[in-house]
């Protein structure tokens, strides 16, 4: 006899088996039976819980109200009645016990060429009148499809995104999860970042998940990569204690992170059970997007030495030009010491003057020179800001007519009209210099290169083909090199792979590059007699250029205000050259601090317990000897003083962020070589941050 079915019985056991199985698993719980009657010889046949041995036994189990609807239902003319009828109707297996609802589902075959009327004969649950548990069945599996469906048309929209966050929320609405994460690891199974997305319910904690999932993936022996495992984890600690988890596996069989999906009760778990193939397409899915990203990484990282290495390049194709200003420099700096010591002998006060000034404007030249060298030489991030193009270029001309030969010329023919651009401007010179070089090499024997701004309209490839507005600057030479012959493989696809290890098609590679970052891009001439121009175009801002005026007497009186909030400062000095810590002092003496000199790194952490209470300020050079340098100094004085200012002067063009020193407002960084104005102003913003606004 089938047991009676309670108002809470439930369709569950789905434990991941396939159709056939779950039906299985309904006819030996006695949810149906099979049914077969043939009126010629009013003989019947059942297969199940619910069985009869003739028909009229089985009438007589039906419940008497239901008894002549039965009766219609069997007389009915079964040529003629459609291929399935059904009807309900009140039965128990025994001729005492509890009432069950059943549904007869009958239709006409033929067996041996006799009429047979058979079918199934199903328990109608209490709980839902209207539905059999095979229906049941047939409703879950539909719904199923449809999640699988949403599921496989949501995948392919999240594929190419890089952002793993909506293929994670995808993959938790498919499973009716209550958290789904994206737990990323290192080459030692180290859990390094878990990813949840944003609205999903509270997340994984790492310390309820690590050592259990550490103790799945130090058994897996490459059955993980294939299926799905399962995490238990403590339900007194862990909100989702009941987890299904994947590897994501990479190309070359390591684990890279493990996708998991975590519930509240064990029984969303089974639940789910059916839908861990979405599990397994998900972690596909994820390899790609890890995988594409390693590879963008890789590529980032080889374009950053690819620069570098045209940096370096374009320095030692110019150090001629910058050795031939600095010697020019050196000779003009002794002849006015000459001079400067003559007129101290004679105490010529007059002759002083104009030696002095000299010797000021190159010592200012040669900073200029040190500056432009540590611009194309040090790797930097870009820092865009509103700027006045035609006045870059000006700057940079001048520079270049210092560097190049006599017999190369650039000329400038400059629209004062355009529109101010938004640009990070040593990277736009570093540009500017790769192009300017190339039209010097491309002219055997001299010429002219020349630098024209304009503004420009092209229409867009979006928004309907609105025109947009650009600053163009165009760059042409007299030689004969057809710049254009690269840009069609440059300019449309920056691709490594596309590069010509020819000198002259790097430069133009690492232009395109600084280009595109500025959101531009690069344009061959139209005239194919001037094939050596390339004009190229940045996005018009109409902002103002980014400039500081100074207003009448405000510099004089800023610099006595800073000057009187500096007096009796004691400064740790920290320098192991001796004429520039001995400078130095003498400057800090001049702005009225008091200074106490350590020759190296190492000197000043053993002198600090004695005049740690003294110090107000630690001014100290980066490259040392001893083993501490400026970074190790600054890392240990921070640590323990967090609230001590920390003034780090360098000639080499690292910064504080290079180090792990970024983002601290009390550690600042000098250029060298610096003047006194520079140093009070640096002093003071650390000193009293409210004088440097």
């Amino acid at each position: 006899m089938a047991p009676p079915l309670s108002d809470s019985d439930e369709f569950s056991d789905a434990s991941g088996r396939s159709l056939a199985g779950e039906i299985l698993d309904l006819y030996t719980g006695g949810a149906f039976s099979f049914w077969r009657w043939t009126p010629t010889t009013d003989s019947l046949v059942t297969h199940g819980s619910l069985f009869g041995e003739s028909l009229n036994e089985w009438l007589l189990r039906i419940h008497p109200r239901d008894q002549a609807a039965f009766s219609q239902f069997l007389d009915q003319d079964w040529q003629k009645a459609p291929p399935l009828v059904s009807i309900d109707y009140r039965f128990h297996a025994h001729r005492h016990g509890d009432w069950v609802r059943l549904r007869h589902t009958a239709g006409l075959s033929g067996s041996e060429g006799k009429a047979v009327v058979s079918g199934l004969v199903e328990i109608v649950s209490p709980s839902a009148r209207s539905r059999t548990l095979l229906k049941r069945v047939e409703d879950e599996m539909l719904e199923g499809e449809s999640r699988l469906r949403e599921f496989l048309n949501g995948l392919f929209a999240t594929c190419s995104s890089p952002d793993p966050e909506p293929l994670l929320e995808l993959l938790r609405k498919t499973l009716r999860a209550d958290t789904v994460a994206l737990v990323n690891l290192d080459t030692r199974l180290d859990i390094t970042d878990l990813r949840s997305p944003a609205g999903g319910g509270s997340a994984f904690r790492v310390k309820d998940i690590e050592a259990p999932l550490r103790q799945a993936l130090g058994h897996w022996n490459g059955v993980s990569s294939s299926g799905v495992f399962e995490l238990d984890l403590d339900p007194a600690r862990a909100d989702h204690p009941w987890a299904a988890a994947k590897t994501v596996v990479m190309p070359n069989g390591s684990v890279a992170a493990v996708l998991c999906a975590g519930f509240r009760t064990i029984r969303g778990r089974s639940d789910a059970h059916r839908f861990y193939s979405a599990l397994s397409l998900a972690s596909s899915v994820t390899a790609s997007q890890v995988h594409r990203h390693r590879e963008a990484r890789h590529r980032r990282d080889l374009l950053t030495q690819l620069r570098q290495a045209q940096r370096l390049s374009s320095i030692g194709r110019l150090t001629g030009g910058f050795a031939h200003d600095l010697n020019n420099l050196l000779t003009v700096v002794q002849g006015h010491l000459h001079l400067l010591d003559k007129a101290l002998d004679c105490r010529d006060w007059e002759a002083v003057v104009e030696p002095l000034a000299q010797l000021r404007q190159s010592a200012e030249q040669a900073t200029e020179f040190s500056e432009r060298l540590l611009l194309f030489g040090a790797p930097r991030p870009m820092e865009p800001k509103v700027c006045d193009l035609n006045r870059l270029v000006e700057r940079f001309a001048t520079m270049m007519r210092h560097i190049l030969e006599e017999n190369v010329e650039i000329h400038l023919d400059l629209d004062s009209s355009i529109a101010s651009v938004r640009a990070d401007e040593p990277m736009l010179r570093e540009a500017l210099m790769h192009l300017v070089v190339n039209a010097r090499d491309s002219m055997n024997e001299g010429g002219v290169v020349t630098i024209q701004t304009s503004s420009a309209t092209r229409l867009s490839t979006k928004d309907g083909g609105a025109p947009e507005y650009f600053v163009r600057l165009s760059i042409s030479d007299d030689g004969s090199t057809s710049h254009s012959d690269h840009l069609p493989t440059l300019w449309e696809s920056l691709d490594l792979q596309e590069i010509d290890t020819k000198e002259s098609k790097l430069d133009l590679f690492h232009v395109a590059s600084i280009i595109a970052e500025h959101g531009g891009r690069v344009e061959s001439c139209g005239d194919p007699t001037k094939t050596n121009r390339l004009h190229l175009l940045f996005p018009a801002n109409e902002a103002k250029p980014e400039t500081r005026i100074p207003q009448p007497g405000t510099q004089c009186s800023s610099a006595s205000l800073i000057e009187t909030r500096l007096h009796g400062l004691t400064i740790l000095l920290v320098e192991d050259e001796n004429a520039v810590r001995k400078l130095v002092r003498k400057l800090l003496e001049v702005l009225g601090c008091s200074v106490i000199e350590a020759i190296s790194g190492r000197e000043a952490l053993d002198l600090w317990p004695k005049v740690r209470d003294q110090i107000s300020l630690v001014v100290s050079d980066i490259v040392m000897p001893d083993g501490v340098s400026g970074w190790d100094l600054a890392r240990e004085l921070h640590h323990r003083h967090p609230n001590l200012a920390i003034l780090l002067t360098s000639g080499y063009g690292e910064l504080p962020q290079d180090h792990g020193l970024g983002g601290i407002p009390q550690i600042g960084f000098l250029q060298k070589p610096y003047g006194v104005n520079t140093l009070r102003e640096q002093l003071a913003a650390l000193a009293n941050p409210a004088l440097a606004s």
